[in-house]
């Protein structure tokens, strides 16, 4: 990496930084500007959301009887 280059990178991580400073007091519309900037940035996209869960979605997992049940021991 030249000079150049890591200068770019420095400034850019100086700014990213003070966006984020900014956007933490979130008391102007600049403030507030900035927080909708880092929240789309930081967003995962819907189909690569590692919280999502498909036996939830599709509710298909114990009902609250069920789970009751296995909690205690009780077999089926």
């Amino acid at each position: 990496m030249n000079g150049w280059e890591y200068r770019k990178r420095v400034w850019k991580s100086k700014l990213t930084m003070w966006m984020a400073s900014r956007a933490m007091r979130n008391k102007t519309a600049l403030d507030r500007y900035f927080r909708s900037v880092i929240e789309k940035g930081m967003a995962l996209p819907p189909d690569n959301d590692f919280m999502k869960d498909d036996i939830i979605d599709n509710d298909q997992g114990y009902d609250a009887e069920e789970l009751a049940r296995y909690q205690r021991g009780e077999s089926v």
